[in-house]
């Protein structure tokens, strides 16, 4: 049984911990679709130490942000998914009676086939756009975080825009 007050510190601290370790995740990647199984991991293990009552702090979870992407490169590993939640819980209580799942999964076939193609494009591009998209960078700090100038990042960014539009207005219903 998950403790709440295990929940509730550990919302605290992916709250307040999440946009520094992303970015540090997305400027150590060498595979963009390897970002979100290192996050993901990197939290489980944080969990791990909130469920032992173990304090742990920003520079902590940095450290374990550090260990992740080694071990994760090293081994080529992925961890299997372990579920947060007890079996006995009913996750479909926590569902609004307004959502729309057919809306839900169309949007989200969307953004697969926009960040697809994004995957198609060069690592800096993919960086820029999950840096500015994803973690709310402006341009000037992706500029200083990706050491590049403004004029390039804007130029990324609007250059691609201009494709991903002829792209998705194109019809291509084809994954990049």
């Amino acid at each position: 049984m998950i403790n709440q007050t295990a929940l509730n510190k550990f919302n605290q601290i992916y709250n307040d911990t999440y946009k520094d370790i992303s970015k540090y995740v997305v400027l150590n990647c060498s595979k963009m679709d390897d970002i979100d199984d290192i996050i993901q991991n990197i939290y489980l293990e944080v969990f791990k130490y909130i469920k032992k009552n173990i304090n742990i702090n920003k520079t902590y979870i940095m450290g374990i942000a550090k260990h992740k992407v080694k071990d994760y490169y090293r081994f080529r590993y992925k961890d299997k998914i372990i579920s947060l939640f007890n079996k006995e819980e009913h996750m479909t209580d926590q569902i609004p009676s307004d959502f729309d799942l057919e809306k839900s999964v169309i949007e989200k076939y969307n953004v697969n086939k926009v960040w697809n193609y994004l995957k198609t494009k060069k690592v800096i591009i993919f960086k820029v756009f999950y840096l500015y998209y994803n973690l709310d960078l402006s341009i000037k700090e992706i500029s200083n975080t990706l050491n590049i100038s403004e004029s390039n990042v804007k130029h990324y960014l609007y250059r691609t825009l201009k494709e991903l539009n002829v792209f998705i207005e194109s019809g291509c219903d084809n994954d990049a």
